[in-house]
């Protein structure tokens, strides 16, 4: 008898954990059936009860309309049907591409009343600006329209087609003029856009073209054109911009043309704004510093500080950290400005400068500083104090009874379902949409919606929003933690290592896929994941296989360990492998030992130093998260050379 109590009383207290049947779930799979056709081209779709009561309904509608107005025969035969459509609907994220398809039609057979009827200002782009520009132009000029136009042409980059109308109507009415041509040459030189500045120069007046001229001239072929449009006259700005690219070219010769440049370098070189010959010699000095060569800290020595910029700054002082002149460094560091010497990059550095030099307590005062904050740097500062760090895990206050309330309205209920089906640019525009002119508070309830949904890139963008970057249970869940584990453990690589990477790679995003065609929750290119898959005697992926967690996973720690081995177990330049490619890390390998910060600070890709500092963070947090103790990086730290002997395998 109470062996049948017991067991009556454990189906009571499991029954609440089985699922309860989700309601949407037969119109979801309706809509899944039926949503291919449409982008087949199918002109019909079997419509039903069930799918007209999903949420994500008005999507198909307008999805069979805009391939039905794509199609149409002539164009004006679907105008009704749109026009009432979104009439009935209005400007909801479903309409928005259908409403600017239409636009366009409209726009190109010249049906300017229903164009205008329809015109949302506030979702247009520029073509389509200049289309409601010409539209008023057509029906009702007036000179309420002029400033509004020269805001679209006051613009370095090309603009649309459509604009030409509108800017042919400027010149005819006189609103076009030379001073105006002459404004968007100087803005498209200034942003480098030669091709432009060209198609501009030949609508001057002869006698006002020279000087724009050889300006282009220079930004096109620095080599040919910089040295004789200095003796004749030029603006400093082509001249720095010129030198620029001449320097990125090749510093050597930079440097020679430099020499030519000052020794005959008068009056006439109309070099006189304050620092222009120091800017030249910056832009060497930057060139040579990320090629790590070692005349690099000679050079930043001949750069006045007046012509140092952030970026001048900045490398400056990580030459000097290569060279291993320390003492250089710090006064280097000590001449930042202000804002920079804030940044707990320079902080650090400054701290660390300090240890070099014997001033014990100034570095502890700026690595005890740093430890009171979370980040790279912070991690790097407990570990020169000879301890672990232990994040600090700002959680947040929640409000419940919010979060189930915005969950179920209809913009979220959409967004889910969107998500749910793999629509995800759906979703972020319904999330752009609901979003909008949120209060941090409510954003951070969004991110939390979001994460318990699983959707953790957008969580993650939508705490970001609210600047929430210490709240960790929010920040770094762990999805698809037994797979990741499990690969981890075969290739014997930390899991707190390969979490860091997954989190900087994909934001938890199964089907992530990069510009490069990367995939998946580690980004493999499809090549990469063939042939680790051969290698290593697994099955040949598909490219849907790479957005399986378990195969990605278990291909993405195997490429890792690969590399591991490659690089003798230095995982920074796994790391800086990983993102920049084997290539670049050897060409970026010191001939003699340099410590590991010192190597990370001067990785010459702001991109992959970056990557590599928050995977080292990203890692500190998860291991921590993991364990409950203190985090050391000293596996991290080895000295970098271009010596691979392997080292100890961090194991477990």
């Amino acid at each position: 008898m109470l062996r049948k109590i017991g067991l009556l009383l454990l189906v009571s207290i499991s029954a609440p954990l089985f699922a309860q049947p989700d309601p949407l779930e037969p119109g979801r799979n309706a809509f899944v059936a039926a949503l291919p056709g449409i982008a087949r081209g199918d002109s019909e779709y079997q419509d039903s009860v069930l799918l007209r009561s999903y949420p994500l309904y008005p999507y198909l509608q307008a999805e069979r309309l805009q391939w039905r107005l794509k199609k149409a025969t002539p164009a004006d035969a679907m105008d009704a049907e749109v026009g009432a459509y979104l009439q009935e609907q209005g400007d909801v994220p479903w309409t928005r591409k259908l409403r600017s398809q239409w636009l366009k039609s409209l726009a190109e057979r010249k049906d300017w009343p229903r164009f205008m009827a329809f015109y949302v200002e506030e979702r247009a782009d520029t073509s389509l600006k200049c289309h409601a520009l010409n539209a008023r132009i057509s029906t009702s000029p007036d000179a309420g329209l002029i400033a509004p136009a020269l805001d679209i042409w006051r613009d370095g980059s090309n603009r649309p087609d459509s604009c030409d109308p509108v800017f042919a109507w400027l010149r005819a009415n006189g609103s076009l003029g030379t001073n105006e041509i002459a404004q968007r040459v100087r803005l498209a030189l200034e942003a480098k856009n030669v091709s432009i500045a060209n198609y501009l120069i030949r609508q001057l007046p002869a006698n006002q073209q020279s000087g724009y001229q050889t300006w282009a001239n220079v930004l096109a072929n620095p080599s040919a054109h910089l040295e004789s449009a200095i003796q004749t006259g030029v603006e400093p700005q082509a001249v720095i911009d010129g030198f620029s690219k001449l320097a990125r070219a090749n510093p050597d010769n930079a440097a020679v043309v430099l020499s030519r440049i000052s020794a005959r370098c008068g009056e006439p070189c109309r070099l006189e704004s304050p620092g222009t010959i120091g800017e030249m010699r910056r832009e060497i000095a930057l060139n040579l510093s990320w090629s790590r060569r070692i005349e690099t800290v000679d050079q930043f020595k001949m750069v006045p500080l007046a012509a140092l910029n952030e970026l001048g700054h900045e490398w400056r002082v990580r030459a000097a950290l290569w060279a291993g002149d320390w003492a250089l460094a710090a006064q280097w560091i000590s001449q930042m400005p202000a804002d920079m010497l804030a940044d707990p990059r320079w902080r650090y550095w400054r701290g660390r400068t300090a240890e070099k030099l014997g001033q014990a307590q100034a570095a502890t005062s700026d690595y005890e500083s740093l430890t009171q904050e979370n980040g790279y740097y912070s991690v790097l500062a407990a570990e020169r104090l000879g301890r672990g760090f232990t994040p600090h895990n700002r959680q947040l206050p929640g409000n419940p009874e919010a979060r189930a309330a915005m969950s179920e309205t209809p913009a979220f209920v959409r967004m889910r379902e969107a998500w749910k089906i793999g629509q995800k640019s759906w979703a972020i525009n319904e999330w752009k949409d609901v979003t909008r002119g949120y209060e941090p508070q409510q954003m951070i309830e969004v991110a939390r919606v979001l994460s318990s949904w699983g959707w953790h890139l957008m969580a993650v963008a939508s705490a970001t929003q609210a600047k929430v970057f210490d709240d960790f249970d929010l920040l770094y869940p762990r999805p698809f933690k037994h797979e990741l584990i499990g690969a981890a453990k075969r290739v014997n690589l930390p899991p707190q290592w390969v979490w860091g990477v997954l989190r900087q790679e994909s934001l938890y995003e199964p089907n992530a896929r990069s510009s490069a065609n990367a995939r998946g929750l580690l980004q493999l290119l499809p090549t990469t994941a063939r042939n680790v898959a051969r290698r290593n005697g697994f099955p040949a992926p598909t490219l849907e296989s790479l957005n399986d967690p378990s195969t990605n996973l278990l291909l993405g720690t195997s490429y890792l360990r690969e590399q591991f081995d490659t690089f003798g177990g230095r995982f920074v330049l796994v790391l800086g492998a990983y993102n920049a490619g084997p290539g670049a890390v050897r060409r970026w390998l010191p001939s003699t030992p340099l410590e590991t910060d010192v190597w990370v600070e001067n990785v010459p890709y702001n991109e992959t130093r970056s990557y590599i500092q928050r995977i080292i963070w990203h890692s500190t947090v998860f291991g921590w998260e993991a364990s409950g103790e203190p985090q050391r990086i000293t596996p991290w730290m080895t000295p970098i050379s271009s010596d691979l002997t392997p080292i100890p395998d961090p194991g477990q």
